[in-house]
């Protein structure tokens, strides 16, 4: 009979020295430093994610079928806060542009920047008038005020510093130092500008009829605008030229009737500025498209 023994083989490692481990250490460094940047980059997102999109991808990662076993809405979807998936990301079929969470709170932000910037912009004038000995004697012609519209600078005639004469639209020299010393401060900003004339309430002998204080007021503007353009301000800042007349008084028992004959200058802020220039851009079409009443649905 054949010798059924069973042949046992034995495999021996070879042994290294105790220095040398090949290059697996290499593999295991790259995975702990690749395992570190995503830690950090997770961090980060953390970091400057709002609340809302934080609970909103803590919300995805608890239940990632949900939506691929009983339905509801992609990854895909504008109120996602996972980017990417779906059958088309660019798709919006079905979805309302909704304005983000946050975007509220930047406007407030920037709102609130404007704002300095205005009270920054009236200290800057206030300024100028005390440093300049010329200017000192016609601060007191100057009404500067925070509006809803803008920082709005009046200049006005008072008993001693007329700005322009009765029933003239011609400079006074008064005038005229200070559009040249606002010119240069109104230049730097990045506002537009609205600029109104205004008049006292005397009447012309013929009324409405013929030259009145309409035109008066007007002539009152664009001299100006022809002053702050000769003292360094750029054309294109100013978008608008309104006539007032003698319908908005000044309401200042402080002043005369004849701070009446002033001008006004607005800096507008950026809501204001935006609807001036879209109803500046706008078409007669348009214009009456939106004097009509809409239709009900």
């Amino acid at each position: 009979m054949k010798d059924k023994s069973v042949r046992i083989i034995i495999s021996k490692k070879s042994k290294h020295n105790g220095g040398h481990h090949g290059g697996s250490w290499k593999i295991a460094y790259a995975d702990f430093m690749t395992a570190m940047m995503a830690l950090f980059l997770v961090m980060w997102l953390i970091a400057k994610a709002s609340p809302q999109e934080l609970q909103g991808i803590a919300e995805y990662f608890r239940t990632p079928l949900l939506v691929n076993n009983n339905g509801g809405k992609n990854i895909s979807d504008s109120e996602s806060p996972i980017p990417g998936g779906g059958d088309d990301v660019t798709k919006q079929l079905g979805e309302e542009k909704n304005t983000p969470i946050n975007s509220k709170s930047e406007n407030l932000e920037s709102k609130q920047l404007e704002k300095i910037q205005f009270i920054e912009t009236a200290r800057k004038i206030n300024e100028v008038f005390e440093i300049d000995p010329r200017l000192q004697k016609l601060a007191p012609n100057l009404i500067i005020e925070l509006t809803e519209l803008g920082l709005r600078i009046q200049i006005l005639a008072t008993d001693d510093q007329p700005m322009f004469d009765i029933g003239s639209a011609v400079i006074h020299p008064n005038m005229q130092e200070i559009l040249f010393a606002l010119a240069p401060i109104l230049n730097s900003l990045p506002n537009k500008i609205t600029l109104s004339g205004h008049t006292d309430e005397r009447q012309y002998v013929t009324g409405d009829r013929g030259y009145s204080n309409w035109e008066l007021s007007a002539d009152r503007a664009n001299a100006s605008r022809r002053e702050l353009i000769a003292g360094g301000l750029d054309s294109s800042k100013i978008i608008r030229i309104i006539a007032l007349a003698d319908t908005v008084g000044l309401n200042n028992p402080n002043y005369s009737a004849d701070a009446n004959r002033r001008i006004s200058l607005l800096i507008l802020n950026k809501a204001a500025q935006q609807y001036i220039e879209e109803e500046n851009n706008m078409t007669g079409i348009d214009f009456l498209k939106q004097l009509q009443p809409s239709k009900p649905e």
